[in-house]
């Protein structure tokens, strides 16, 4: 008996030990999303969380211990838990300012610190954003603007041309934006559509600024935008489903599953939207309707990983229809993209090649709208079928501190304008067939160097060979090579402080739908320029990037001159319609001051903040004096941003954000018809977890009810108003 009670005795005493002893949990970002193979650390041991962020310690210290977790790309997190505690829950924020690492900077699946200013934006970060589209959300980075202010649900697409640091003149993109290495600029116009990747498949977004012509060519005169999509590497499914204010819906989903070698993935985006009258109620007439927009966007995919190499393709496709805000005025885009890429070791190094072609048809309607906007007729109508296909191809290796990367890439693209004009007696035109074809090849390299310790210098250029041939054969054909060099450094002066500084030279060759297309809006009539030839850019930058304690700082000064601008200049002011033409002007300076910081002063509460000053003018132009000292179009004179973020454990998250920009002129004489004034926009969202990896969540857009400007034609148009939506998210595992 005596013995019968000793063995119970002691089986309780080791029970007893190892509950108290045993810690689980789960690690998530502030979206409620697992965090995969983040590392927990329990006294002296240290464990990886699993696909679904779970973790488990079977013999940790007794008693109350810390427990920390960390992950890359995310700051680390510790709480204080009692030996024997279940489902202890920690939530990782984004990396600070100074711990942020790109892809961008490399060209390739390494991330890299970079001696560019450079944001990061989490998926997590996204989906706690109130911004109700990618581009919305983009707004809360330093200097970003796209040609108008619009939100891209209800402007046309051909306005949604980004541009970085005020180097801007035309509604033209000068910063390249990429999908995992793929352009994302409309291969006709340079445009942006910024719904093309479903929301639930994007891991994160990567702003680079400043010229990165040396890696990136005729496109990244201003920086470079990539969106990055999860990897197919494990079985996981996101999914969001929301409704809200005038029409809207959206539903976004991504799966991806991985079985020995092989992996697939499947991602597709459903939205629609009544969208709302973009012209001011102090002049809207019977014609003037909601702005209504509809698309759906997909991609599938599958690769094959043996382990020294890799293979993968997908097939993308987009299907959008707008309405402009009459009933005659319309647009649609059909786009299909297929690409695969492969990669391996050679030669002691890694390569990476990449190809895409695919096809685009994008048709548009415009109107003339009568005196007290109570009727309008259809004057012209244009359908642009564009083909295209782009390659690339990639080496990089490390010598002891140096690492070398070269390579080449092309593409091409071959686009028709057909155009019908309708005139006032009910005479049709037919003008003759515009548009021709563009080529592009380019060879580039960039170098790494440690010369001493603490510096790092890149070294990097690049030779582009452009042609573009028009359809019509009485016009001259272009062509142009170019080179763009980039220096830059980076030195460490301590563990809390660095500077960096760059200088470079680069280059943006015209669009074909600069060269050959035309378009009107409200009394504006825009014409090609088939003899535009390519801009040039110089400049610097230089900076310092700060880190003490809960607070990390990062200040730019930039420095642009853009020389041959291609500006939509005003070439008969006084007439209705008023006539522009796309010119290459001489000069155009932009240069200012850009201020980020993050500040983390307790464990649940982020709070960022952003200002940035730019002063943009035209600076000389001989063959255009009347621009002389002008402001460039679209270009804000200040922007400031500011945002809160609190993250709870037990599953909320709450983010208020408030975005000011200052005015900015809509045309190149800044008349005072074209001046856009100055706005203050807030905006908030909350989410609450209410099983593991289910969320509901809410959001309010334009809190206050700005009514702000977006655009003048002269009639003045406007911003997003206040709106609201909800829905739901769902992560698994």
């Amino acid at each position: 008996m005596r013995t019968l009670v000793a063995v119970v005795i002691c089986a309780l005493a080791v029970t007893t030990l190892e509950a108290a002893s045993r810690f689980t949990g789960i690690v998530v970002d502030s979206s409620g999303a697992p965090v995969p193979n983040a590392t927990v650390t329990v006294g002296t041991l240290s464990v990886n969380t699993g696909d679904d962020g779970r973790f488990e310690v079977a013999e940790g210290p007794d008693g109350e211990v810390d427990v920390l977790a960390s992950a890359p790309g995310f700051a680390a997190t510790t709480i204080r838990v009692t030996g024997g505690a279940a489902d202890a829950r920690l939530v990782l924020r984004p990396a600070p300012l100074v711990d942020a690492v790109v892809v961008t900077a490399s060209r390739g699946v390494e991330r890299l610190s970079t001696a560019s200013a450079a944001t990061v934006v989490t998926s997590a970060e996204l989906l706690n954003s109130p911004g109700g589209s990618l581009d919305d959300i983009l707004r809360n980075t330093p200097g970003f603007s796209l040609f108008r202010r619009s939100s891209s649900r209800v402007s046309n697409p051909t306005t949604q041309g980004v541009t970085l640091r005020g180097v801007s003149g035309s509604g033209a993109s000068r910063t390249v934006v990429l999908a995992d290495g793929l352009p994302l600029n409309d291969p006709f116009g340079s445009w942006v559509y910024w719904n093309r990747v479903p929301e639930a498949a994007i891991e994160r977004v990567e702003v680079l600024r400043g010229a990165t012509g040396d890696l990136y060519g005729t496109d990244a005169l201003g920086g470079v935008v990539q969106v990055l999509t999860f990897a197919p590497d494990r079985t996981r499914l996101r999914m969001t489903a929301e409704a809200g204010s005038h029409g809207t819906g959206r539903g976004s989903v991504y799966g991806s599953t991985r079985r020995g070698m092989w992996e697939a993935l499947g991602a597709a985006e459903l939205s629609r939207t009544d969208g709302v009258i973009v012209v001011g109620e102090e002049s809207r007439g019977t014609v003037d309707v909601p702005a209504d927009s509809d698309y759906v966007t997909g991609v599938v995919g599958a690769g094959y990983a043996p382990g020294p190499w890799h293979a993968a393709f997908r097939i993308n496709f987009y299907d959008e229809n707008r309405g402009n805000g009459t009933p005659v005025t319309i647009n649609t885009t059909d786009w299909t993209q297929v690409s695969g890429d492969a990669g391996g070791a050679v030669a002691g190094g890694a390569w990476l090649a990449r190809a895409s072609g695919g096809a685009q048809e994008y048709s548009q309607t415009f109107s003339f709208v009568a005196a007290g906007r109570a009727t309008e007729r259809l004057t012209r109508s244009q359908n642009m079928p564009s083909r295209f296909a782009t390659y690339s191809a990639q080496w990089t290796r490390g010598f002891g501190s140096t690492s070398i990367l070269a390579g080449m890439e092309g593409k091409r693209t071959d686009a028709d304008v057909e155009e019908i004009n309708y005139a006032a007696t009910g005479v049709v035109t037919i003008p003759p067939l515009t548009g021709g074809v563009e080529t592009s090849h380019a060879l580039f390299g960039r170098v790494s160097l440690l010369p001493v310790e603490n510096l790092t210098v890149v070294l990097g250029g690049r030779v582009d060979f452009w042609r573009s041939t028009p359809a019509i054969a009485t016009l001259a054909k272009h062509s142009a090579n170019v080179f763009s060099p980039r220096a830059s450094a980076q030195w460490r002066l301590s563990n809390q402080a660095s500077l960096m500084a760059s200088v470079y030279r680069a280059y943006r060759t015209p669009t074909l739908n600069e060269l050959h297309r035309g378009f009107s809006v409200g009394q504006i009539v825009t014409n090609p320029n088939p003899e535009l030839d390519p801009e040039a850019l110089t400049g610097f930058e230089g900076g310092i990037l700060l880190t003490r304690g809960i607070t990390s700082a990062r200040l730019t000064g930039f420095w642009n001159q853009l020389s041959g601008a291609v500006t939509n200049v005003t070439v008969s002011p006084a007439d209705a319609p008023i006539v522009r033409q796309r010119q290459n002007t001489d000069t155009l300076r932009a240069s200012g001051v850009e201020i980020e910081a993050d500040v983390r002063p307790f464990p649940r509460w982020t709070f960022s903040g952003l200002a940035v000053a730019t002063r943009s003018r035209f600076a000389s132009a001989p063959q255009q004096p009347q621009l002389v000292g002008n402001r460039a179009p679209q270009v804000p004179g200040f922007q400031l941003g500011a945002t809160a973020m609190y993250a709870d454990p037990r599953g909320f998250t709450g983010t208020l954000q408030a975005r000011v920009l200052g005015s900015q002129f809509d045309d190149d004489l800044n008349s005072a018809a074209f001046e856009l004034n100055g706005f203050t926009v807030v905006d908030a969202s909350a989410s609450q977890e209410l099983v593991r990896g289910i969320s509901v969540f809410a959001a309010i857009e334009n809190l206050f009810g700005e009514d702000y400007d977006t655009g003048r034609t002269p009639i003045r148009t406007i911003g997003w108003p206040r709106s609201f939506r909800m829905g739901l998210r769902m992560f698994l595992p």
